[in-house]
């Protein structure tokens, strides 16, 4: 891996990209795996709605008088974007893996 130079951060590139996990986070916050996974989760439900509120406005501008068929599914998919928020937001609070770290 190259270091990168001028701003003294540790990141490093690799393939042209930047790698940040060579750092520790810059809020000092500790996931464990399961939080991780969970707001992966999260973040995917959110990703599966807006792409769904996407295709109903393309819809809607391309003149579909039926665009009405995507309410059913943005209903699901906010259902499991709760879902999958609950699920993340509880484990924060009972596992307590979201507590800054002092010694970073």
């Amino acid at each position: 891996m190259k270091q990168t130079g001028g701003t003294g951060g540790s990141s490093s590139k690799t393939q042209g990209r930047e790698d940040l996990s060579v750092k520790p986070p810059a809020t000092g916050h500790i996931y464990c795996q399961q939080a991780r996974e969970l707001l992966e989760a999260f973040t995917e439900a959110i990703h599966q709605l807006v792409m769904l509120h996407e295709e109903q406005f393309k819809s809607l501008i391309g003149g579909d008088l039926d665009s009405t068929r995507f309410d059913d599914l943005i209903h699901s998919a906010n259902e499991r974007k709760h879902e999958a928020k609950y699920a993340y937001l509880n484990h924060l609070e009972n596992h307590a893996c979201s507590v800054i770290s002092t010694s970073i």
